[in-house]
């Protein structure tokens, strides 16, 4: 996304600013960097020293403020821009490199004004001070985070034990803040993560063990700053996320989806209970970091928010008269959220086109289609459906549908946003085999079709059997099926009543609540051995065996697998047992990683039910 070039008169004014003599009269503090390999832009140092039941984490940060004075021509042009705009090759500064690369960028044994946060935890990671003050910064060594992650897990380094004492701080922070009551927060499934803008991660990418000390110290130090800003009544830009008032019909939809570990469905349902994080001049705390209250002030090289922070913070110090007065803050607070958005509706204009070229690209060859991975294929089904171009895409969806090889995203979409009958129909014997998948397109449903209001479950229990119907409210009409869902337990009767409602919906039978007829008392037949004991039978080394455990447990009405993971001098040892019947199956798995060492401790237990199947097909009457 292309943005102005800074005019030759800020250039000029940015390169006329020198460090002042008097920083020299700072007390010196001592620090280090850890930022990515091809960061210039450092703005954040951090030091720890510990003694006795007490323990002081220092941030240092880059005291641009000391530099760009307000209404410079500088910082006009950063108040303009808001903020450092990143792409995947290079960036857009907010101010210009000469400042943010070189005189403000705390680089390698270069004197820098810094801005220190010096607060003092107790054994439990608790604040128990927090002091701000200016001081200048030499910085000891710039880490990247592989260089950081060298140093964990070499003891023999010198710098070893102080960036091991760094992470096992940041990891006793991160579990503190996760566990806190400050919010009535929902649990996500394991292996999922808010960031502070709301979104929803997955753990399941390779990332440096290093990362977690620069997340937490600076989490740590926004929350500190808030706290204090708070205490001290000194107007500050805050940076909120609160959540929606919640009925129960979404409350449920929402533990569903939890329980269902569907990424995609949580990720929607979530976009629709939370609110998107906002600046703001009072502190309202953050859902997603669950925290009572959050500012930015760590990256003022970066944010114009921290800037102003920063301003604020240093007049206090001094004794000063602030520079923004309240109604100053509430109006910048809404500047900086409006061209942030006006940013973002920017990038995906930008984005939206550069990916039109290349799906139309794609939709050309058949032959790159089919070497797609899942989700790259997911994106372009969605973009040939809604650009009426299903047609080119129908050959490898009816592929990747006999063969399994489709996501809950493409069930819905080819489902009930595309029109071609053949591929409807293949999606609907796909759901014979995965009942659960019914459920999630029904949840997809209800967050991305508009017309789609809300559902609910109407349960009748008939021992030893469970029959429901599911009712959708489709632009203010109740719809339902005529014949109920039946299960011999309660979740398999709702998974039989969502595939019943779409078979309805897709040949027109839907009725009216009203209409339902009176199911017939089934005779329980013969079971017939779930699709997942397939899967089983079919298991392989190096298939993904932590989902398949999962699939299993919740296929066969099995207690999910506990897992018990602790540090081990390789990283994490994780043991994992499964309760079938009487019988207890432990794996266990040790890695560098605690999601490599859950799918090592799985596999043994996954093997042990495969070779238990081909010994005794008993195993099939235990579903």
């Amino acid at each position: 996304m292309p943005r102005k070039p800074f005019s030759k008169s800020v250039i000029e004014e940015a390169e006329t600013i020198t460090l002042p003599a008097s920083i020299n009269q700072r007390p010196q503090v001592p620090g280090i960097t850890i930022d990515g390999a091809h960061s210039r832009d450092l703005d954040d140092a951090i030091w720890i020293e510990e003694k006795e039941h007490l323990t002081t984490l220092s941030v240092h940060i880059a005291d641009v403020a000391e530099l760009v004075q307000p209404e410079s021509l500088v910082d006009q042009e950063a108040r303009s821009r808001i903020q450092t705009l990143y792409f995947l090759h290079n960036n857009t500064p907010m101010l210009p490199r000469c400042l943010s690369e070189n005189k403000l960028s705390l680089l390698e044994h270069q004197l820098r004004p810094t801005i220190t946060l010096e607060i003092t935890l107790n054994q439990s990671a608790e604040i128990q001070h927090v002091d701000v003050f200016e001081s200048r910064l030499s910085s000891h060594k710039r880490f990247t985070y592989e260089q950081a992650d060298e140093a964990l897990m070499d003891i023999s380094r010198l710098d070893s034990n102080f960036i091991y004492r760094c992470w096992q701080w940041a990891e006793q922070l991160y579990q503190r803040r996760i566990q806190s009551k400050n919010f009535d927060g929902l649990t996500l499934p394991e292996g999922y993560y808010l960031d502070e803008n709301g979104n929803l991660l997955s753990t399941d990418f390779t990332r440096y063990q290093s990362y977690l000390i620069i997340q937490e110290f600076m989490i740590l130090a926004n929350t500190a700053m808030a706290q204090w800003l708070d205490q001290n009544n000194i107007p500050a830009i805050y940076r909120n996320h609160t959540h929606r008032a919640i009925g129960p019909e979404q409350t449920h939809q929402f533990e569903a989806l939890v329980n269902a570990q569907s990424e995609e469905d949580i990720r929607r349902v979530l976009m629709s209970w939370l609110n998107p994080a906002e600046y703001g001049p009072k502190p309202q705390g953050h859902f997603a970091l669950n925290l009572s209250a959050y500012c930015h002030f760590t990256s003022p090289i970066r944010r114009y928010p921290d800037l102003i922070n920063h301003r604020m913070v240093k007049a206090h110090l001094k004794g000063q008269s602030y520079p923004y007065s309240i109604e100053d803050i509430q109006e910048l607070s809404q500047h900086i959220e409006a061209t942030i958005q006006a940013q973002e509706e920017a990038h995906k204009t930008f984005y939206k086109a550069q990916q039109r070229k290349l799906y139309e690209s794609q939709l050309q060859s058949p032959e790159i289609i089919a070497q797609l991975p899942s989700r790259e294929f997911s994106l372009l089904l969605r973009f040939a459906l809604e650009d009426q171009q299903g047609i080119k895409i129908k050959a490898e969806s009816s592929t990747r549908l006999q063969s399994g090889n489709v996501t809950v995203e493409d069930l819905f979409v080819l489902l009930l946003l595309g029109d071609e009958l053949q591929l409807q129909e293949q999606v609907l014997e796909h759901l014979e085999d995965h009942l659960y998948d019914a459920a999630s397109i029904v949840s997809i449903a209800l967050n991305q079709i508009e017309a789609w209001q809300s559902s609910a479950y109407v349960e009748v229990s008939q021992e030893p059997l469970f029959v429901t119907w599911l009712e959708i409210l489709i632009d203010e009409q109740l719809w339902t099926t005529a014949k109920p869902g039946i299960s011999m337990n309660k979740t398999g009767a709702k998974h039989q009543a969502c595939l019943a409602w779409l078979k309805a919906k897709f040949e027109g039978t839907l009725v009216h609540p009203e209409h339902r007829e009176a199911p017939p008392i089934p005779q329980p037949s013969a079971p017939k051995p779930p699709p997942v004991i397939h899967k089983l039978r079919q298991y392989q080394e190096g298939h993904n065996c932590l989902s398949l455990l999962m699939e299993l447990c919740q296929g066969l009405q099995w207690p999910q697998a506990e897992f018990e993971i602790v540090e081990h001098e390789q990283g994490f040892h994780c043991e994992c047992r499964l309760k079938v019947d009487d019988e207890v199956i432990i794996g266990s798995g040790i890695a560098s990683s605690k999601k490599t060492a859950k799918h090592r401790a799985a596999r043994p237990v996954v093997e042990q039910l495969q070779k238990t199947l081909a010994q005794d097909e008993s195993l099939v009457a235990a579903c």
